[in-house]
């Protein structure tokens, strides 16, 4: 092979240092020829830099390239002779035509500026030109040792879509001083070593080229008589990076996927971050103003290619990194997707579940510390489903559960007894087993009953008739076949199909608390008792946007609650310590939510946070009657609201009401005539509990 000969090794060393020797060389000439001409980058909001700054970094990166890998031509007649046979000369020089073309659009942008629509034209015939001339891939695999997936004539679509994505996406890391220089260099640099491992010789060196010319570039890009890349620069950048890992890492027409994605992971992350994130934004999910509790989808223009300062260098400069480590961080990550990329190929399953940790890991990171627009369940995503009459049909419901039915017991079998050889009985025993469960959902009433914010006896409904359709399911596997369903089996089916179908009963509550929780006001709001009544005044909070309360968690005197968890809220320590805490947790209001509370320690709470300046709240729920009907109590439900009462404790101005109208027909129970306190009007004629807040 021609890669292990030493002739090849040392070419590969040539083609790295004589391009970084040549960029480092010509970057000062092309910095004082972009300054006479004044191609500058100068301030504006969206940038960090202070001052002018020469642009055409690119044009010496890229003169760099081409001149290392002609002085590594004329020294090897092995690889000369490789480059001239058969097609390799076309595919190569239709590589150098489309680089060329991209080089003067970065060139002629950065002197002049061109419109976005018209340098992705420009992109995209420069990547059809190298596609057509390769030819095109018309398999993938994800490693060398890997089974290749056909992709006929997409292979060509999706191979002029992956050089433009590169070449975009290296564009959009070029927001900071050695960004998209050192992760280009990087991923230049694995890309040639997993080109010299699979023998790809050419490929190999001009990737090791253009990593030695960004390395004797990167130190320009830093010192005080700087110079920057440019559009001339990243967009050549990418293009290279796209256009040779496809023709490199294609062997007998089937690209490996795995190596590219890896070895590239940080700006093709950029990249979908970047559209993800701007899409997201021009989404809103509001509540409809005509009817509160229905959430609506508002839409705008996205914007993907109005630049802003939000991507992924400028979000580790607002974490509070200094410049250097923010850099670091990024150089480290791109080390570690190169590492990868090479065990890609050396060890093909390392390098896939390292990619997807890696992945995992950065999608985690994203969502919480970076972009709060892609907490997409927060943000109330998928609610304006729940309002859509389709989803609460019985017909959509049993749909759902069938295809649940099927993906149970496809796990099932696949978990512990592998897929089976013949599909003819499997199918088979797949439909007698659905058939039965769906019989025993419907004879359980599960279709009889309204999931919207489903609770808790819902969802006991519903685990009842999961339980009765797995045990039909196995009467039914009984009877089609004459034995027992294996005891192991039914048991993990049972427990799959009860994840799914309560899962799926609850899952617009749980998103609905998601929301709430997350788009809380901005009023910082502890309660006093972590009992039922205080997590009924948190429900309250989180469903009343316009109370403007952010719930903190909650305090309360028992010492055994300190330090656990209620619906998710902390539970903080009461007795001598709520000064401390209501400083702590710098708390603007107290609600009382504990009927249980002597008036004694209810006074003492109220002198603690006057010191603290905090309001008081006390919440509760109060039965009024309707004028239409004034000897029943509890003749209509509506919802929470906030009105003005006395207060025993405070100005009555100050005071404020949180009033609960609850259906029955049933008298208030002990719980409220004892707990709550029961109101009277002067005829004797019983109110209720009231709500207040002092």
């Amino acid at each position: 092979m021609l890669a292990d000969t030493p002739l090849a090794r040392s070419s590969f060393l040539l083609a790295f240092v004589a391009a970084a020797a040549l960029s480092f060389a010509l970057t000062p000439l092309v910095r004082r020829i972009a300054a006479a001409l004044g191609v500058l980058d100068t301030p504006d909001p969206r940038k960090i830099h202070v001052g002018a700054v020469p642009r055409w970094g690119g044009a010496a990166v890229g003169i760099a390239v081409a001149f290392a890998i002609a002085s590594v031509l004329v020294a090897s007649p092995a690889l000369r002779a490789a480059l001239f046979s058969g097609s390799s000369l076309i595919r190569w020089g239709a590589l150098g035509a489309g680089t060329l073309v991209i080089l003067v659009t970065g060139m002629v942008d950065d002197a002049r500026g061109l419109s976005a629509s018209l340098k992705l034209f420009l992109e995209i015939a420069a990547a059809t030109l190298v596609v057509f001339a390769a030819p095109f891939p018309h398999a993938f695999a994800f490693g060398p040792a890997t089974s290749a997936h056909e992709i006929g004539p997409l292979g060509a679509i999706f191979a002029v879509l992956w050089i433009v994505t590169l070449t975009n996406a290296v564009n959009m890391t070029d927001v900071v001083d050695g960004v998209a220089g050192g992760l280009g260099a990087i991923a230049a640099l694995a890309l040639g070593i997993v080109g010299i491992a699979l023998g790809r010789v050419v490929a190999a060196i001009v990737l090791l080229g253009l990593a030695g010319a960004l390395v004797g570039f990167l130190p320009h890009n830093f010192r005080k008589r700087r110079m920057f890349l440019g559009d001339s620069g990243s967009l050549v950048i990418g293009f290279l990076l796209g256009a040779a890992s496809l023709v490199g890492l294609t062997q007998r027409g089937v690209w490996l996927l795995l190596p590219a994605v890896l070895a590239l992971g940080l700006p093709l992350a950029e990249c979908c971050i970047t559209v993800l994130r701007r899409t997201a934004r021009a989404v809103t999910i509001e509540r409809a103003l005509k009817d509160p509790e229905r959430f609506v989808m508002k839409g705008g223009h996205p914007k993907l290619f109005t630049p802003d300062a939000r991507h992924i260098p400028h979000r580790l400069l607002g974490l509070g990194l200094s410049k250097p480590a923010a850099i670091a961080t990024l150089y480290a990550g791109a080390a570690l997707l190169g590492g990868l990329a090479y065990l890609s190929v050396s060890r093909p399953w390392m390098g896939l579940w390292g990619g997807v940790l890696a992945a995992l890991a950065f999608t985690y990171v994203a969502t919480r510390w970076f972009y709060e627009e892609l907490r997409l369940l927060d943000r109330g995503a998928l609610l304006p489903l729940f309002d859509n009459p389709f989803v609460h049909r019985r017909a959509t419901h049993a749909a759902f559960d069938a295809a649940a039915a099927s993906l149970a017991f496809l796990a099932t079998t696949a978990l512990l007894d592998g897929i089976p050889p013949e599909t003819g009985g499997a199918w088979l025993r797949a439909g007698v087993v659905i058939a039965a469960t769906l019989a025993g959902l419907r004879l359980g009433g599960i279709y009889r009953a309204s999931y919207l914010n489903a609770g808790l006896a819902e969802a006991i409904k519903a685990s009842r008739a999961v339980l009765l359709g797995s045990v039909l399911a196995w009467i039914g596997w009984l009877v089609a076949f004459g034995a027992l369903w294996p005891l192991p089996e039914w048991l993990l089916y049972t427990y799959v199909l009860l994840t799914f179908v309560v899962g799926a009963r609850l899952l617009s509550r749980l998103l609905l608390f998601s929301h709430e929780r997350a788009t809380a006001g901005t009023r910082r709001v502890l309660i006093y008792g972590a009992g039922r009544a205080g997590r009924r005044a948190l429900g309250h909070m989180l469903g009343n946007p316009a109370l403007g309360f952010l719930p903190l968690g909650f305090v309360d005197d028992e010492k055994g609650l300190a330090g656990a968890e209620v619906n998710g809220y902390p539970v903080h320590g009461g007795n001598g310590e709520l000064e401390e805490i209501l400083t702590r947790l710098e708390v603007s209001d107290l609600v009382m939510a504990s009927p249980s509370l002597s008036p004694l320690r209810r006074a003492e709470i109220t002198r603690v946070c006057g010191r603290s300046g905090v309001r008081v709240v006390t919440f509760a729920v109060q039965w009024n009657p309707e004028a239409s009907s004034p000897t029943d109590p509890l003749s209509r439900l509506s919802s929470p609201l906030l009105s003005p009462l006395p207060s025993g404790e405070g100005k009555p101005d100050e005071s404020l009401a949180l009033m609960v109208h609850e259906t029955s027909s049933r008298p208030p129970s002990p719980e409220v005539r004892g707990g709550q306190g029961v109101r009277t009007n002067e005829d004797g004629t019983e109110l209720g509990s009231g709500v207040v807040i002092a």
